[in-house]
């Protein structure tokens, strides 16, 4: 029979160090386990409030008969987002998924066209406002008068659209935006999320097959 001996001891000692690191919560294997177990509880939190988080929201792209649901968390300055916005359409001219936009708005300037496509919304023209603010950069910089960006973007102008830019629900609709990004751990623009997949950064053909897990 082998006799232990202070090499072994010291060996059994060092892997026990170990292990006790790389289980702690600030070491790798516990870091890793406590991500996976915040993962666990944003997945659950996403199932528990989609259907709810879905149809209560108006910023949409893509008909109601579509089959399944997207999220889109996007701010209209995001040059990733921008950059999504054609194959977002594709997405939607498929057939297979609606998009609905969650307004992350990450500066003023992006608060200020959040609340006109809001507003666009209400008179039954977000898609227009959503198109216009994604492709054009005369809203951008400067004084911008936003009845003639909606103007622009085919949207109706005139005083139901200035009360809503300056309104508390829009603010509140902001809000509520924000609040919901916050639930779901969303920390970037673009952030696409489905009940089967979460996808950050730009978007491509080939995320749609991992949001709708075809």
């Amino acid at each position: 029979m082998k006799r232990i001996g202070i090499q072994d001891i010291g060996l059994a000692v060092c892997l026990v160090l170990l292990a006790v690191i790389a289980f702690r919560p600030s070491g790798v294997v516990g870091g890793r386990l406590r991500e996976w177990k915040d993962e666990r509880q944003v997945l659950a939190r996403y199932r528990e409030e989609w259907r709810e988080a879905a149809a209560n929201r108006r910023s949409v792209l893509g008909g109601g008969d579509a089959p399944q649901t997207i999220f889109e968390f996007s701010d209209y300055r995001c040059p990733f987002c921008r950059s999504s916005h054609e194959t977002v359409n594709g997405w939607v001219a498929s057939g297979e998924a609606r998009v609905v936009l969650v307004h992350v708005p990450l500066s003023d300037r992006s608060a200020q066209a959040a609340r006109a496509a809001i507003c666009a919304e209400k008179q039954g023209a977000f898609v227009r406002m959503h198109d216009h603010l994604m492709t054009n950069e005369d809203w951008e910089t400067g004084d911008v008068d936003w009845e003639s960006v909606a103007v622009a973007a085919d949207v109706p102008a005139g005083t139901l659209l200035v009360r809503c830019l300056n309104a508390a629900a829009t603010t509140e609709r902001l809000a509520r935006d924000a609040a919901l990004a916050d639930r779901w751990r969303i920390t970037a623009t673009p952030t696409f999320v489905s009940e089967h997949a979460r996808i950050v950064g730009a978007a491509s053909e080939a995320d749609l097959t991992k949001l709708l897990r075809r």
